[in-house]
């Protein structure tokens, strides 16, 4: 029987085809209406989901399905596959090779989080994690930087919403457009943070559950705004701003 990971691994890659097929189609772009969590679906959105949630009830995994478009599928267990079939939807459709699908399988909240896996579908190289075990990159292990980078994602709505405790005096700033691949890259030691900060720049659950798992288990942080641990829950109507980062130690001296 394959694992969680080897499933949606193997799922990812038959979404991987899918996009390939609707680019080379020219039907890579529009708009098929509005998602359950409250944002317009893309014609790709739909393509991925369509494909992921249709894998799973053949299967007849158990877990009940929490996802971007379709909103919450019940289906009497206690544990959730919270999904994003696509994260990185502009570069998806602009060949930018930066996306990707996200699963994560938690209970009620973030806290509960035990199972992880991201997908770059541009490439097919993937993250997972299992509570407990750390995290890996395709086979091999893998832990946050231990030597500060000076390398930083931070998105924001302007410049007057980033905190002091953001505010660095030198390094490289990066936006790349997919959060859970931002976290990932933090988890794998090529960033030092990565942060969504401000109203408008608040992100969903289902953005960031499994990256979050992953980048706990490589030995960093994930916070909200306030520089408490984020624990969101399955409501796909809630939002937080996130701070991702290697060593809470580099946002200490700022936020004193």
């Amino acid at each position: 029987m394959k694992t969680n990971a080897e499933f949606f691994i193997d799922i990812g890659h038959e979404v991987m085809e899918s996009i390939r097929e609707s680019r080379e189609s020219g039907e890579i772009r529009g708009t098929t209406g509005m998602g359950a969590d409250g944002t317009t679906t893309s014609v790709l959105d739909q393509l991925c989901e369509d494909i992921i949630i249709g894998r799973i009830t053949e299967n007849d995994l158990p877990y009940n399905i929490v996802s971007e478009e379709i909103g919450k599928i019940e289906r009497g267990y206690e544990q959730n596959l919270v999904i994003d079939p696509l994260d990185g939807t502009f570069n998806a459709e602009n060949d930018i090779p930066l996306y990707s699908m996200s699963v994560a399988i938690m209970k009620d909240y973030f806290n509960s989080l035990n199972e992880a896996l991201i997908m770059n579908l541009s490439n097919g190289s993937y993250y997972y994690a299992i509570k407990g075990t750390g995290a890996f990159k395709n086979s091999n292990k893998i832990t946050v930087s231990k030597k500060r980078r000076n390398a930083y994602i931070i998105s924001s709505g302007s410049v007057r919403e980033i905190p002091e405790y953001l505010k660095f005096a030198e390094g490289r700033f990066r936006i790349l457009g997919c959060a859970s691949l931002e976290m990932s890259l933090v988890a794998e030691g090529v960033f030092d943070l990565m942060a969504y900060i401000g109203e408008r720049k608040a992100i969903r659950n289902v953005d960031i559950a499994a990256s979050t798992l992953l980048l706990r288990e490589a030995g960093g942080k994930v916070l909200n705004e306030k520089l408490e641990d984020l624990n969101m829950g399955l409501s796909l109507l809630e939002k937080s701003q996130v701070i991702a980062v290697s060593d809470e130690k580099l946002l200490e001296k700022r936020h004193k």
